[in-house]
């Protein structure tokens, strides 16, 4: 039982390597395990930003999101930032209720730079705080892991 589990899990982390080496940044599609009915995809962004030309579209069961992609000036995180729909009070970024940290790794778990639509797609998407917004922040709640979005596919 525990060789079954190690190659499964094996097969889980080499997998992802080999799907991102035919996949770029535009339209790459994610998934989380225990997150039915959410989905969440890299798409090109209408006018491109310094920092990336794409948004991330995260679909719950009941709602859509789309976030912009930006970086903070020096030492310091990535963000996505809401964009639809409006966060009540307009586009007071500076207050940090649109932006939530984001991170994005290859398949050796390294961290990489924000995704570009040419370039080779993210093989995992980690947007820690999102659920705890779903949860504590929003009207229906919705239950979301702290976990890893995988790269499903593209296009």
């Amino acid at each position: 039982m525990r060789k079954a589990l190690m190659c499964a899990a094996l097969l889980q982390i080499t997998a992802a390597p080999a799907i991102a080496a035919d996949c770029t940044g535009a339209n790459a599609r994610y998934a989380m395990t225990g997150a039915d009915g959410f989905s969440l995809t890299l798409a090109p962004r209408p006018e491109p930003r310094a920092w990336s030309d794409l948004d991330v579209l995260l679909k719950t069961p009941t709602r859509q999101f789309r976030f912009g992609l930006t970086a903070s000036n020096g030492y310091s995180y990535n963000y996505a930032v809401q964009e639809e729909p409006p966060l009540p009070g307009g586009d007071d970024v500076a207050s940090g209720d649109a932006s939530q940290r984001i991170y994005f790794f290859d398949g050796k778990m390294d961290v990489t730079d924000l995704p570009q639509g040419k370039s080779p797609a993210p093989a995992m998407i980690f947007l820690p705080d999102f659920g705890g917004a779903l949860w504590y922040g929003s009207d229906p709640r919705e239950f979301l892991p702290i976990a890893m979005w995988r790269l499903q596919g593209c296009g």
